[in-house]
């Protein structure tokens, strides 16, 4: 092998490793940061996570890990989010079938994402 291209082979493979890396790291879904119902926008207040659709009604409790909360889904079941934003009752539901977990952090805002295995 010409040993002047080695470097070459090196850099590619590094670039390969973290762009893999990266695609591991993208969210599944997320909850949108705000919500406009008409009269105003508002900003994501909280989440709550379902096994299953809302409507079976079956609320998981999330875990408490370095400031976040985390629900670990089931991914043989199709596992639900509820975002729900200040100031209003409207809320928007998402499907996070093909995420393994969810985690909600508060600061500096409130963020929600669900990421694959």
């Amino acid at each position: 092998m010409n040993t002047r291209k080695l470097p070459q082979y090196f850099l590619v493979l590094f670039f390969n490793i973290v762009s893999i890396y990266c695609l591991a790291q993208t969210p599944v879904v997320s909850c949108p940061s705000t919500f406009s119902d008409g009269h105003g926008v508002h900003k994501l207040d909280d989440v709550y996570a379902y096994d299953g659709p809302v409507c079976m009604d079956v609320s998981l409790v999330p875990e408490y890990k370095k400031n976040k909360e985390v629900w670990d889904l089931d991914t043989l079941r199709e596992p639900s989010l509820v975002c729900t934003y200040e100031n209003t009752r409207h809320y928007v539901v998402i499907n996070a079938k093909e995420a393994a977990y969810c985690e909600k952090t508060n600061a500096p805002v409130v963020e929600v994402k669900c990421m694959p295995k």
